[in-house]
């Protein structure tokens, strides 16, 4: 019995370099989650900023079949931004959003406008991500 005396000393401490090690091993999983939700936040953002351009596009063309141009801060100070532009010969619109934080998205569109005068019937044939 004079041997055990030091058994439970070294299982406590087993224990506890366990439970040690399992909460290290949570704390990275939840650190990459979180980096993970962080960019997909950040893409979808940039993301619905360059919809934002596609729309303002769509808008212009109920009003008149010319070229479009444009470029917006959304929301006013943000640094986010979307830049679109419109080519009547080819029907597609291309906008880009691009966060403050560098992250970008491009989608593209293609449309019909149909009618004699404005407003004029703008249809998005398709539209995709560039």
């Amino acid at each position: 019995m004079m041997n055990n005396k030091g058994v439970a000393l070294l299982l406590a401490l087993f224990t506890l370099l366990i439970i040690a090690l399992l909460v290290v091993a949570f704390l990275e999983t939840t650190t990459i989650d979180l980096q993970i939700v962080s960019n997909q936040l950040n893409r979808n953002k940039a993301l619905y900023i360059a919809d934002a351009g596609v729309e303002y596009a769509v808008s212009c063309l109920k009003s008149s079949k010319a070229n479009v141009t444009y470029s917006a801060q959304l929301p006013s100070g943000s640094g986010d931004t979307y830049s679109v532009t419109y080519v009547s010969s080819s029907g597609i619109i291309t906008s880009t959003g691009t966060l403050a934080s560098g992250e970008s998205v491009k989608l593209g569109a293609k449309v019909s406008v149909t009618g004699s005068s404005s407003p004029f019937t703008v249809k998005i044939l398709y539209w995709r991500e560039l």
